[in-house]
């Protein structure tokens, strides 16, 4: 804020309809599970509770050391302008796999995990054959026919998914300054917008090509039956569980953003969330000039916290209980060190 108590330029500004914490006391019913057969309960898997964040080990999460090593792959100019067009602070998206410009890039990214087997096999008949002529019959095969095309076709969807012909069109997006989510209702419907508050959540589980089970967490709107999924799939169900805790804390404008590497150049866009790490002084490049090795040995003791948690208690609970927290994110700048 500013001294007159305008907000400051870019700084976000909260709908009346903002998620604060609290659900209205008239939700309507959530899914009957006693109701529904076996295989329709064992489908939609595990309902989770609507505590709040309480665990809050929230840079346990898989994908935080891999977000940091993508911002600074963007450093100065290239940085600003790619969280200015996103705006982490305001909006976080689950992209979806019927989405075209995920099947593009998902073809793109298979076609150049195979482009590496022509290549292997060509390396191997010049080490076991040498320069000769069976050797390179081979290896023009495989260049020809496998390599060539393969590459083609990871040039090609590389090109389409940066040359703008591509917008996601079926992602959910969840709107921290408005509380609403704003998700794909198929081809008759299009896109409506529903309150974050009147939605629950549940850890279903996804079957692998190798035949292990995982956790992947899902959200039904109460009352329209509207469901959405987060894109990918969790091998224990706390690190689900911690995702659900996340996007609460995220949208919850009574509560600071996630200190994850995620939000750390749009933190100060967030009034809540400024307040809060000017209060606790927290640096605002927490995670940004942070050394890879460190925010790897405090995501693992994050995770170490996490899994240790004891899911569906309160957090005072689970302290009396004898839990402790790693510290991560919760004023850990002044005191963490390298583990």
């Amino acid at each position: 804020m500013t001294t007159d108590g305008t907000p400051k330029a870019g700084m976000t500004t909260y709908a009346d309809t903002a998620f604060a914490g609290s659900r209205p006391a008239d939700l309507p019913p959530g899914q009957d599970l006693e109701s529904m057969g076996y295989f329709h309960r064992k489908a939609l898997g595990v309902r989770l509770p609507l505590l709040g964040p309480q665990c809050r080990e929230f840079m346990a999460a898989a994908t935080n050391v891999f977000e940091l090593d993508r911002l600074r792959e963007k450093a100065g100019e290239q940085l600003e302008k790619d969280l200015a067009e996103r705006e982490p602070h305001r909006c976080r998206m689950w992209a979806s796999r019927a989405d075209p410009l995920v099947l593009i890039a998902s073809i793109g990214a298979a076609a150049g995990f195979f482009t590496l087997g022509p290549i292997a096999v060509s390396g191997i008949f010049l080490l076991t054959d040498g320069i000769s002529e069976f050797a390179l019959g081979e290896i023009r095969f495989q260049l020809i026919y496998l390599f060539l095309p393969l590459f083609t076709i990871w040039l090609l969807c590389r090109l389409l998914v940066y040359s703008g012909w591509f917008t996601f069109k079926r992602d959910t997006r969840f709107y921290r300054d408005t509380g609403m989510v704003s998700l794909w209702a198929g081809r008759k419907v299009g896109r409506v917008e529903l309150p974050f508050a009147e939605f629950e959540a549940f850890a279903s589980p996804v079957s692998t090509a190798v035949g292990t089970i995982r956790h992947r967490l899902g959200l039904i709107h109460r009352g329209t039956g509207h469901s959405v999924g987060y894109p990918g799939a969790q091998i224990e169900l706390w690190e689900t569980q911690l995702i659900w805790e996340a996007m609460q804390q995220f949208m919850d404008v009574s509560r600071p953003l996630p200190d994850i590497p995620e939000f750390d150049g749009t933190r100060h866009l967030d009034p809540v969330t400024a307040e809060h790490d000017r209060k606790w002084e927290r640096p605002s490049r927490y995670w940004l000039d942070m050394e890879r090795s460190h925010a790897s040995a405090l995501h693992e003791r994050a995770r170490k916290s996490a899994r240790a948690y004891p899911w569906g208690r309160t957090r005072e609970q689970a302290l009396a209980s004898g839990w402790r927290p790693s510290g991560v994110g919760e004023g850990d700048w002044r005191t963490a060190k390298p583990a």
